[in-house]
């Protein structure tokens, strides 16, 4: 079949979701109000360093523990609208820390107001308590016991995330190990602004089972067929890319390529806050840009069920979604 079905109503993971560039933009414009100031998201950013510049802004609105939780319940509600069945923000309470508690103590803010969250919706939600790697060496033990305390309440994944790579990612092999013992997934930014070394680094330094990004990995064959033979999930942000630089265009975007390889794709909107796009969106272009038929979007959503952090419950709902996106007429 090759009809154009609602988006909308496709079943989709949400996984490279940036916790504090992703809270909907009314929720923000509210809490700023409430601080006397005005947000304002530029039309665009000349280059990554004022959008971190611009980023670091929304986490100084968070001055109380009710803040950043209903900042959280916000954007589970949202991404629910959306169609997503299984959200895993990525979280960075150091963000939030100390002027909220101690990193731990922050991180069962975000956890409970994200299940909660998550109750309402009638959605599963994650949590991928990520490092900076460019920030925060000194406190990846801290992080990490957050993560590993968390594991089974609420915290699927521990992630690395930075704009230099490769990474330096061997810094943090006994966190990766740790959280694995644990039952974590290992998430790692790679192939964003590094080439295929960097996603090399991610997968024999720490062992990740997913990649964030992961788009250079088009520049080695060697590296393609190797994701695709290991089952690693790269969960790719196309708006995000061209508004960053990392691709000149969505037309020239490397995700179509990834997915003709065989690499289990899933789609994502990064920072929607900041980039303005939803996921549903990158679905969008992945339809109106790159050509692909509502088989293959419907197969690319399908590879949210790769994701061990479904529960049961959830992995039902999204089988029985998805075949019921295929068998509703086209409109």
């Amino acid at each position: 079949m090759n009809g154009r079905r609602d988006l909308s109503a496709l079943p989709k993971v949400h996984v490279h979701v940036h916790l504090d560039g992703s809270y909907p933009e009314s929720a923000v414009r509210d809490l700023a109000r409430r601080r006397g100031l005005v947000f304002e998201r530029p039309a665009r950013f000349a280059d990554e360093w004022q959008f971190f510049d611009a980023y670091g802004t929304v986490p100084a609105l968070v001055q109380e523990a009710d803040d950043l939780a209903a900042l959280c319940s916000a954007l589970v509600a949202a991404e629910a609208a959306e169609g997503v069945l299984y959200l895993e923000p990525s979280i960075e309470p150091q963000l939030y820390a100390p002027r909220l508690g101690s990193i731990e103590r922050v991180t069962g803010i975000i956890i409970d107001a994200l299940q909660e969250g998550a109750a309402a919706a009638g959605i599963q939600v994650g949590a991928n308590l990520t490092i900076n790697t460019d920030q925060d060496e000194e406190i990846a033990d801290e992080l990490t016991d957050s993560a590993v305390a968390f594991a089974g309440r609420g915290v699927t994944a521990l992630g690395t995330a930075g704009f230099v790579e490769p990474a330096g990612l061997g810094r943090f092999r006994s966190a990766a190990r740790r959280a694995a013992d644990a039952g974590l997934a290992v998430v790692a930014h790679a192939g964003q602004t590094g080439g295929p070394d960097s996603i090399l680094e991610a997968l024999d330094e720490l062992g990740a089972t997913r990649i964030s990004h992961g788009v250079k990995a088009v520049a080695s064959t060697e590296l393609l067929q190797r994701l695709t033979a290991e089952g690693i999930v790269c969960d790719v942000c196309p708006v995000s890319n061209v508004a960053l630089g990392v691709t000149p265009s969505l037309a020239e975007h490397p995700a179509r390529q990834m997915i003709e390889s065989g690499v289990a794709v899933t789609l994502n909107a990064d920072d929607s806050l900041w980039f303005d796009h939803s996921v549903t969106d990158q679905y969008t272009v992945a339809r109106d840009v790159w050509g692909l038929s509502d088989d293959t979007l419907g197969a690319v959503a399908a590879n949210g069920l790769l994701l061990p952090a479904l529960d049961a419950a959830t992995r039902s709902v999204y089988e029985d979604s998805l075949a019921a996106w295929f068998t509703a007429s086209p409109g």
